[in-house]
């Protein structure tokens, strides 16, 4: 009973006994090439329970963001993700001709852009579901009218432009509601998005597949309870915003903790050293 780990900084593996173990671990939208997630959300954790007999559910169900600041070279391991919130006020768009996709965007006439989004889905325009704004980002690309240089031999990217929203109500109203997002990317790009239109690219960012559980947060093993991304609940096939925030605050302030102590409470252990034969062949 317990869990084998491995520091991340030292490499030092250790074993830990415990009467029971919450995994707390996160998603594994990093399996995939160019997520926005961090290095150590890869499923090597989850992927060890399930080796030892926990089920894993919905491992398909991963949600793709399409406002990712794009890649920049070939040998990029991640991407940054800019909020969906900039889809309240950008228009989304990429030059109808091949031979523009190069060209300074600002130089590129009206008549030559492509707001694809407003085109495809008039009632939503740029604020359909993430998912759909994906595909047809993906799709624009993949024909070749995407945008900046090239990774891999093919331009991967869109324009998120706020021209139109600063014509509007001016650039100290958009620094108030966008000031931070703005600031960020440019600290990224070195570009300027309230002269430039920002460059977007989807991305993997959020998994709401993970390890089955019950209404107690325990998995199929007897003592492994997961929480927050790392299991399978409440989100469905497409979680909605903020809601990755509730899960976890629900799974560890409410839930968790009754649950395990309710488990520990009713359950009786063996003692075991950690010299026990099972302990030691795991180091």
């Amino acid at each position: 009973r317990g869990i084998v780990v491995r520091d991340l900084v030292s490499g030092e593996i250790s074993a830990h006994i415990a009467d029971c173990v919450v995994m707390c671990t996160g998603g594994y939208s990093n399996a995939y090439y160019l997520s926005t997630n961090a290095k150590g959300c890869n499923t090597s954790a989850t992927w060890r329970a399930y080796k030892k007999g926990a089920y894993f559910a919905n491992p398909s169900f991963t949600q793709i963001h399409p406002t990712c600041v794009p890649p920049t070279g070939d040998n990029q391991s991640k991407l940054t993700l800019m909020s969906e919130s900039l889809r309240n006020d950008g228009r989304i768009w990429a030059p109808k001709n091949i031979e523009d996709c190069d060209k300074d965007p600002n130089n590129i006439n009206e008549e030559d852009r492509d707001y694809f989004l407003e085109r495809m889905y008039p009632a939503f325009a740029n604020l359909v579901p993430r998912d759909i704004a994906s595909r047809a980002l993906k799709g624009i690309c993949d024909e070749g009218r995407g945008i900046g240089s090239k990774v891999n031999n093919q331009r991967l990217g869109v324009y998120l432009d706020f021209s139109s929203v600063i014509k509007k109500i001016g650039t100290e109203k958009v620094k108030e509601k966008y000031g931070n997002l703005f600031d960020m990317y440019e600290s990224i790009t070195g570009e300027n998005p309230y002269q430039v239109p920002m460059k977007i690219y989807p991305a993997p960012h959020y998994t709401m597949g993970g390890l089955w559980v019950d209404y107690n947060l325990m998995t199929t093993i007897n003592g492994l309870f997961a929480t927050g991304e790392a299991n399978f609940s409440d989100h469905g096939a497409n979680r909605l915003g903020a809601s990755a925030l509730m899960q976890g605050l629900a799974d560890g302030y409410f839930i968790a903790p009754q649950t395990v102590a309710n488990y520990l409470a009713k359950s009786q252990f063996e003692e075991i050293s950690n010299i026990h034969p099972e302990v030691v062949a795991s180091l």
